[in-house]
């Protein structure tokens, strides 16, 4: 199949921002507009998530600025990548902003968004493969199960406020629980499930560093999963799918 983009609706303007998901890791899981638009851009800020290898599509002089967690320092500010998308969209640059799985899926896209289309910064958004479809590959299951639902929830630091997680709705709709970031969370979100009525003895897959070389999938059950990612040594990223 031979797909000519230059005859496509897919234009990648100077002083344009795109926010595109690079995938679950495995370079051959972009898609095919990405790796058409990373080729044309003049400035690539990616998050640590992105797998290096991708980069490797992009011109010889483009510019590239990491967004992610050094070891000397934190990370980023998300004040810090606003204005840098500003800084080069108004130089008038092709900037793409480049981040881990589907860009809308967990992460801070409405942020940058909001940003620049206050600024008057013209953006659009490309989807990527996000880390749980990947998963759900590799544990050869899917979204849906009979209830007909699915939860998706991050084990984010947020978590800890109990701000955005219903717990009692999911554990009411019987729907398959897929958790994002939730390694280092596991005990609190764990207790808060079989407080709210799952069963303790549910099952759990977990799949660490979905689609990459280093992919390992694990199965336990809900109650023994705190102590399982202990011993596995089971670090992010991971994700979670519970029953």
């Amino acid at each position: 199949m031979n797909i000519n983009f230059n005859q496509s609706n897919i234009k990648f303007k100077k002083g344009t921002v795109i926010l595109a998901g690079a995938g679950p890791g495995n370079p051959s899981l972009i898609t095919l507009k990405l790796k058409y638009i990373i080729s044309l851009a003049d400035v690539v800020i990616f998050d640590a998530l992105v797998n290096k290898k991708i980069l490797e599509l992009c011109k010889p002089n483009v510019k590239l600025i990491y967004a992610g967690k050094i070891k000397e320092r934190k990370a980023c500010t998300q004040s810090e990548i606003n204005e840098w998308l500003l800084k080069y969209s108004k130089k008038n640059k092709k900037v793409l902003r480049l981040k881990g799985g589907d860009v809308s899926f967990f992460s801070r896209v409405s942020q940058e968004i909001n940003f620049l289309k206050k600024n008057k910064v013209k953006t659009e958004i490309f989807s990527g493969i996000t880390s749980s479809q990947a998963s759900l590959q590799k544990a050869q299951s899917n979204f849906f199960n009979e209830s007909n639902f699915c939860n998706f929830i991050t084990g984010h630091k947020i978590i800890k406020k109990n701000k955005e997680v219903n717990y009692s709705q999911i554990c009411k709709n019987k729907g398959k629980i897929i958790i994002y970031m939730g390694v280092g969370q596991i005990s609190i979100i764990v207790s808060k499930l079989i407080l709210n009525g799952v069963n303790e003895n549910e099952k759990v897959t977990l799949i660490e560093n979905a689609s990459k070389q280093s992919e390992k999938l694990f199965f336990t059950t809900l109650k023994k999963c705190p102590t399982f990612i202990k011993k596995k040594n089971i670090n992010s990223p991971s994700i979670i799918i519970i029953r």
